[in-house]
């Protein structure tokens, strides 16, 4: 039963691809799920199933086996964690295909199923400092269920993916490669990107004295799912980026996502500020939850992510825009120039109220 609002051609592959999950090429639906930047994700309903179906971007994820293995063994870990009622959420398992593994190859594509849990839902924006506390709850029970987890076993899905001098050794390449002729388009935020040194210094210095644990990276609100009825979380979703980092950069992401008074693609940023009141509901969320599995400098390095992930973002979508939008998807050309411009926005904002920010972390 083909979709349409996808093409022919769509339609074609993901019928081979649903028929090696038992499912027939005439007897299934097929709806778009999510709004994910990175992979196409799907939701199959067909007579006797429901379940997820995501095209890994192999562009992004150039090793999708790994994708794969780190989320097993992070779902193994988390069902061991549940049967000792040491983890209150719900595990997201993939699911095997006729080839009895988790990873599907088609042609030059690659594709894995995940189970669907009834009656839930997805927020994408976070308008309550409930909502943000719930969440922050969530994602610091699936750290501190993974504090114990041997971070070496992880494989790096995306080598120095956090790695912020690197990021601006990428920024520092494209702007001089300028593949696509857009660099004099943006030479200020390139500018302003590359001349935060005493930044740039500070993160360095900082990472040295953290513990490396198992971090999500990729923390918004919308990769939890709630009850359609409690309202309450239930679930964290989308294991893709998670491998070893440090928590600074899964509070940070929190941040960036739920504290902007803009989506990241708002074009009004001198209207932008920042909700202390949602900083607030996570970091109570986040330390409080995590409580002997967070140590000082690991709270103390809380805010420094809070001003990290958005800076790095910027250089992130800046660095895309100058080579030709082949990573984040985009609706339009200047897409990935808008986003830097906002998350670099959101960073000095950030950097002006961080003795704000420190003072809430540390009364908590």
């Amino acid at each position: 039963m083909n979709n349409s609002l996808l093409t022919n051609k769509q339609n074609q592959v993901i019928d081979k691809v649903v028929e090696h999950y038992q499912v027939s090429p005439s007897d299934y639906s097929i709806s778009p799920l999510g709004n994910g930047l990175i992979n196409d994700t799907y939701l199959i309903t067909s007579n006797n199933k429901r379940f997820v179906l995501q095209r890994i971007n192999s562009h992004v994820f150039q090793n999708p086996k790994q994708v794969t293995q780190n989320a097993d063994l992070i779902n193994q870990h988390l069902i061991a964690k549940k049967a000792l009622d040491e983890y209150p959420l719900a595990t997201i398992g993939q699911l095997t295909n006729k080839e009895n593994s988790t990873l599907l190859q088609l042609d030059s594509d690659y594709w894995r199923a995940i189970a669907f849990i009834p009656n839930s839902c997805s927020i994408d924006v976070v308008e309550t400092c409930e909502q943000a506390e719930k969440a922050a709850t969530a994602f610091a029970q699936f750290s501190a269920a993974l504090s114990d987890f041997p971070t070496q076993n992880l494989a790096e899905i995306i080598p120095d993916f956090h790695h912020l001098a690197h990021r601006l050794q990428q920024l520092a390449y494209a702007t001089n490669n300028d593949s696509q002729q857009r660099g004099s388009s943006c030479q200020t935020i390139i500018d302003d990107c590359l001349t935060q040194q005493h930044f740039i210094n500070e993160v360095s210095e900082l990472v040295t004295t953290l513990p490396m644990k198992v971090t999500h990276n990729d923390t918004k609100i919308n990769n939890l799912l709630f009850n359609t009825e409690t309202h309450q979380a239930i679930a964290v979703i989308d294991l893709d980026t998670c491998m070893p980092g440090y928590l600074m950069h899964d509070f940070g992401d929190m941040v960036r996502t739920c504290c902007s008074s803009l989506p990241e693609d708002g074009i009004e940023i001198a209207q932008m500020s920042i909700r202390l009141d949602i900083f607030e509901a996570l970091a109570k969320g986040y330390i409080t939850t995590l409580n002997s599995t967070i140590s000082k400098a690991e709270i103390d390095s809380l805010v420094v992510g809070a001003l990290l992930i958005p800076f790095m973002m910027a250089v992130r979508f800046l660095t895309d825009y100058l080579d030709g939008d082949k990573y984040f998807h985009v609706q339009h050309s200047e897409h990935n120039l808008v986003r830097a411009k906002n998350q670099f926005q959101l960073f000095k904002l950030l950097k002006q109220q961080r003795q704000q920010l420190s003072d809430i972390v540390h009364r908590i």
